[in-house]
């Protein structure tokens, strides 16, 4: 299916047409563009506008796609060119970059609130992230508990505070209403890695909508003026309008009776659906119903109306139903990924001392395997391992000494020399057997012969008892 024909029924309003307007001028996927523009408005308009029932419309998305390929960049890019007439201004003041802690993203939210006090619109909590390196700030906030619970209250317009102490002072960081917009980028298999489905199920990542993109076309630079495609995409009016009108008073969205219908048939739906599937898949869009009034009321405050129609009810499920899909692949390329073989504990050990230049200490190498392994079984296992040496480096400072694991070169162990087998003897033949010779007689034992030319040795007397021996004189 080509991009047109992808993009069609979730394009509505000022929207769609502003989106379709800008692709012959962009290389990126239109459904990313698509989903960075409401991530953009919705947080413009956060806190502004709300659903039928005072809840916040702003839509959370994330785009997953391979590095280049994925032009992730580019469709923010495009994004941010298409609504530069309208909310560029309030994006070069309210946008941040990752945050990876609880504390630190109500310090943020409460600061912008805090700088808006003395403004003619009275506090203004809204505040922006976009986040193009989301795997690192998913590998940051695993170490922070609070992270999560912020993250969620936040996207439902939840209290949200923070405590800390200033000069032995309690100094207590409040935000009653917070209007927090999100959007990040990701690959598929840094999705796979630092999403568990833990995480998922603790309603996390079900308040964010991920869309797989890829390029939709390759665009030549000489074909442009000034060599950059989007400068010549031209800024959405009717977006600006749909802002100004957006920020001129408080506005609620109401159902008509037909859409209302249409929204409980959505939901019972999804119900079915959910209950079909694994959890595994299931948790990541629990909120899909939700997520589908969220982009109806985006879409529909776009064309500065307050009534939600089916046929904005109807888009805005053809692009959950697209994230649903995404969700449903990004899982299924998570499983395969678990279902490879486990390296063991040793080679994980060589592998990470040979990432770090064969040295580390104990605190480095437990913080990168501890997340499956105990420090008594890094312990163990390195102090068995021929080629890891482990030893307490002498430190000035007080304490215990830091332990090192090093890798050390290993002599092969000489292979035995092979004598060769001895040669077996031939088997020997047996001689034939000879007649036995007849007796002859015996011969007279002649006297045995002195050698040539030497006289015989003088025989000695014994002597005789008390006759003393002749002695032989000088």
């Amino acid at each position: 299916m080509d991009e047109k024909a992808r993009y069609e029924p979730m394009a509505h309003g000022p929207i769609g047409a502003a989106v379709k307007a800008a692709m012959p001028h962009t290389e990126a996927d239109p459904i990313g563009v698509h989903a960075a523009v409401l991530a953009l408005f919705s947080a413009a308009i956060n806190g502004k506008v709300t659903q039928p029932n005072g809840s916040p419309v702003v839509a959370w998305t994330a785009l997953v796609g391979p590095s280049r390929i994925g032009r992730k960049g580019f469709a923010l890019k495009t994004a941010k060119a298409i609504l530069k007439d309208s909310v560029g201004e309030w994006l070069a003041l309210r946008e941040e970059g990752g945050i990876s802690s609880g504390p630190s993203l109500v310090q943020t939210i409460w600061e912008n609130e805090q700088d808006s006090l003395t403004s003619e619109g009275g506090p203004d909590s809204r505040t922006l992230i976009i986040d193009q390196e989301w795997q690192t700030t998913l590998l940051l906030t695993k170490r922070c508990p609070k992270y999560g619970g912020i993250l969620r209250t936040s996207w439902d317009g939840g209290r949200i505070s923070n405590v800390t102490k200033k000069d032995g002072k309690r100094v207590e960081a409040t935000v009653e209403q917070p209007a927090l917009g999100f959007h990040a980028h990701i690959q598929p298999p840094l999705w796979a890695k630092f999403i568990s489905l833990t995480e998922a199920q603790g309603g996390t990542y079900n308040r964010i909508l991920p869309v797989m993109v890829k390029k939709s076309k390759r665009l030549r630079k000489r074909d442009y003026k000034t060599g950059n495609s989007l400068d010549e995409i031209k800024v959405s009016a009717s977006l600006r309008l749909a802002y100004e009108w957006a920020m001129k008073e408080p506005r609620r969205m109401e159902f008509t009776d037909a859409s209302a219908d249409r929204h409980d048939d959505i939901s019972a739906e999804y119900e079915d659906m959910l209950e079909e599937l694994p959890d595994d898949v299931s948790c990541y869009f629990e909120r899909a119903d939700e997520q589908v009034l969220r982009v109806a009321c985006i879409l529909t405050a776009a064309e500065r109306k307050t009534l939600i129609t089916v046929k904005a009810l109807e888009a805005a499920k053809a692009f959950v139903d697209y994230s649903i899909a995404s969700v449903r692949q990004l899982v299924s390329q998570t499983n395969v990924t678990k279902s490879r073989t486990v390296q063991p504990l040793d080679v994980k050990i060589r592998s990470k001392l040979e990432t770090y230049g064969g040295e580390m200490t104990a605190t480095q190498l437990y913080r990168s395997l501890s997340s499956r392994y105990t420090a008594d079984q890094i312990l163990n296992t390195a102090e068995d391992m021929a080629d890891v040496e482990v030893e307490e480096r002498p430190s000035r400072r007080s304490g215990a000494n830091p332990t090192i694991f090093r890798l050390v070169p290993v002599m092969p162990e000489p292979e035995p020399v092979s004598e060769p087998e001895p040669a077996k003897p031939a088997p020997r033949r047996r001689a034939p057997a000879k007649k036995a010779a007849p007796a002859r007689k015996a011969a007279t034992p002649a006297k045995k012969a002195t050698a040539a030319g030497s006289p015989p040795a003088p025989r000695r007397k014994a002597a005789r008892k008390g006759v003393p021996s002749k002695k032989v004189g000088a």
